[in-house]
């Protein structure tokens, strides 16, 4: 009788649903991930570009400077171990934590006084790089287009150009030819219609690959399923 309560206990104990604790959220306003697209972004079409035609000083009101990016230097103070349980490391402390989140948890809490002071939060700029929504962009840009503000945009070109104007002032020669490339590039874009467009070109030429991924699965299926008949065909002499 004992074992039978004993049994109808383990079942329902099991059977029970699992309490879901909710993760502790940032509770900074700067978006981390979003400010890592930006800064991507911004190493890529602009610093290295910079640092190519020979600019070596930024000037001091330039907010996508190195040395204005708030989070740049923890993120640099980060590091994941190459392992099956995939565990970060605070390059400040040497404590480690499961997953990245709950290391930028513990950033926030323990080491804001690592960040420059007045730093730029770079999610500010997401839109100008087109990187307001870091899922998109991992999932790939063949999903449809986030909804899109004309006004908002209209707001976040002036941003654009004057970003471009306190970086790359354009009364300078080194960097008059590449602040016309980069307003011709991004804030003369900043159109919903002209980014619709955009992201409709990317997806025709996602689908080509898209395409081509198919046909070597399937041709691979049916390589592996002529291999099985032939080794079954074989085994019946």
């Amino acid at each position: 009788m004992l074992l039978l309560i004993l049994q109808i206990l383990l079942v329902t104990a099991a059977g029970a649903p699992k309490e879901v604790v909710p993760r502790t959220e940032l509770a900074h306003p700067c978006p981390r991930s979003i400010s890592r697209q930006v800064r991507k972004q911004v190493e890529k079409e602009i610093l290295k570009p910079a640092e190519r035609a020979g600019i070596k000083e930024w000037p001091e009101g330039c907010p996508l400077a190195p040395a204005r990016d708030l989070w740049a230097g923890q993120e640099k103070h980060k590091s994941r171990k190459r392992s099956t349980t995939g565990m970060w490391t605070c390059g400040y402390c040497q404590k480690v934590f499961k997953s990245e989140h709950y290391l930028d948890l513990h950033l926030e809490r323990h080491h804001m006084d690592e960040t420059p002071a007045g730093g730029v939060c770079l999610a500010d700029y997401c839109e100008i790089f087109d990187a307001c929504h870091p899922e998109v962009t991992r999932r790939g840009k063949s999903d449809p287009a986030p909804s899109c503000n004309n006004e908002t945009m209209l707001l976040q070109r002036r941003r654009c150009e004057d970003s471009l104007a306190k970086c790359l002032p354009p009364d300078q020669e080194e960097s008059r030819k590449l602040h016309a490339k980069l307003s011709r590039h991004f804030c003369q874009m900043m159109d919903c219609r002209i980014r619709a467009e955009r992201h409709k070109e990317q997806n025709h030429e996602m689908m080509p690959v898209v395409v081509l991924l198919i046909l070597v699965v399937l041709l691979g299926f049916i390589a592996f399923s002529l291999t099985v008949c032939c080794v079954d065909y074989s085994d019946d002499f």
